[in-house]
């Protein structure tokens, strides 16, 4: 086999992959006699058809999946051997493919499109400075968190008219411009906290009841995709492609009686806590609203370093590769509108992941197994003991393969766990501010900031 390697642009590349008869054909074979061993044909003994016959049902299928596969390993090995600093995965041309003619003994040619890691060189120095805000609580934290609580573990009662502490249900369902259901959109039962909407939303709502029917322009009426996924419970790329307008049907408005200050609502809200009136109540809130605080505003700092490094380190992204990987690889079939639409977004979150690999390359932030071992010792109140205890290893290692039998689980945990790290990585050396402000003027202040 042999390759041809062209630069196409500042972040893009060509590289044609010649696949020879020496490279596939004992592949083939091999794979042909597998089949003949397995085979069971009418007339034949299992195992004894005639490889002639196999070859003639199965040849040229086999034939392409096996030089499909020995060229795309070519490619990957071809990339690492020459330190070929790439992103993402190589695209073939996958219409030029559509047209090769398998005829065995003939040499394949194959065309993949690399997109290039840009050549930039992250630091976390003194020539960098950020704030971090200390969140200070109030008794009216408190109290809001309590009443919230209440709200959270009471019951529900039909009401006839919607008001702020309203819960929703409706069907929700995507119309064209005739207000007629639209072919393949979304229809769906939502569930909505009147609270927790957007404040126009909130409006919209205000006194209607069941069987009322509102219209919604998603982009004028709820612009920003993070409110979307919340109302539709969606996922942020669907979000991101909505259009057009949405009917949705009250089918049934509740309200809240709060819980009562008993034991009942204690042991729910903070099991173990051994809490046995409202005071003990209030002083475990105290507790879990600092922690909260301190929590929103890491990860405040943590978006702000984000934002300063994707500006300090500035490069544009190869976007029609971009757009066609999008095209290519998506579990969902997206037409080139949405991904057009949604591109912007892919393209930040994009940008940041370069800049953070190079961050966790250079300053060795990988997570270990140990360190994982580690975070969940302490999640379990067991960091001042030994490790090496019968009784605490165990419960470690009972923890830790129930969470690495789930890749998401163990993926969020190595993510935040990373986050936290890098958070670390530019306290310790970057000029770092501390601003106090409360709860209200921080969420405040993020909201203009994000």
């Amino acid at each position: 086999m042999n390759f041809e390697f062209e630069k196409t642009g500042e972040l893009t590349a060509l590289l044609k992959a010649n696949i020879e008869s020496a490279d596939y054909q004992s592949k083939v074979e091999e794979k042909l006699r597998q089949y003949r061993r397995k085979a069971s044909m009418p007339g034949f003994r299992p195992g004894k058809v005639p490889f002639g016959v196999i070859k003639k049902m199965y040849g040229a299928s086999t034939l392409a999946d096996e030089v499909l596969h020995t060229a795309s390993e070519a490619v990957y090995k071809y990339l690492e051997e020459n330190k070929i600093d790439f992103i993402l995965s190589p695209l073939m041309d996958e219409d030029k493919a559509r047209d090769i003619e398998w005829i065995e003994g003939n040499t394949f040619e194959f065309s993949f499109d690399i997109a290039m890691n840009p050549e930039i060189d992250p630091v976390a120095d003194d020539s960098l400075s950020f704030i971090r805000y200390n969140v200070t609580r109030d008794e009216n934290d408190v109290d809001n968190y309590l009443a919230d609580i209440r709200e959270r573990y009471g019951r529900f009662e039909k009401a006839e008219y919607v008001d702020d502490k309203s819960f929703i249900s409706a069907q929700v369902v995507e119309t064209n411009a005739k207000d007629e259901e639209k072919e393949g959109g979304i229809n769906k039962f939502i569930h909505l906290r009147v609270r927790s909407l957007p404040a126009n939303l909130q409006a919209m709502f205000m006194g209607k009841k069941s069987e009322d029917v509102l219209s919604i322009d998603i982009e004028k009426d709820m612009p920003n995709a993070d409110d979307r996924t919340e109302v539709f419970n969606t996922d942020i790329e669907t979000a991101r492609a909505m259009s057009g307008f949405y009917r949705l049907t009250l089918q049934s408005v509740l309200t809240i009686i709060p819980a009562d200050f008993d034991e009942k609502l204690f042991n729910e809200v903070f099991p173990n806590h051994h809490i046995e009136n409202e005071e003990q109540l209030r002083n475990a809130i105290r507790d879990d609203v600092e922690r909260t605080y301190e929590k929103e505003s890491r990860k405040q700092l943590y978006f702000d370093i984000q934002k300063e490094l994707k500006n300090k380190y500035s490069f544009e992204l190869p976007e029609a590769f971009m757009k066609k990987y999008i095209k290519q690889r998506s579990e969902k079939d997206l037409s080139q509108d949405d991904i057009d639409k949604g591109y912007p977004f892919y393209a930040e979150e994009m940008k940041w992941q370069l800049i953070e690999n190079k961050i966790i390359t250079k300053y060795k932030l990988a997570v270990g197994r140990d360190e994982v071992r580690s975070h969940i010792k302490e999640l379990l109140g067991l960091a001042d003991l030994d490790e090496n205890d019968a009784d605490v290893k165990q419960r470690i290692d009972q923890v830790y393969e129930i969470i690495a039998q789930d890749k998401e689980k163990m993926s969020n945990m190595v993510d935040n766990m990373t986050d936290e790290k890098i958070i670390k990585l530019f306290e310790d050396n970057c000029k770092i501010e501390t601003k106090s402000l409360n709860w209200k003027e921080f969420t405040t202040l993020v909201n203009e900031k994000n």
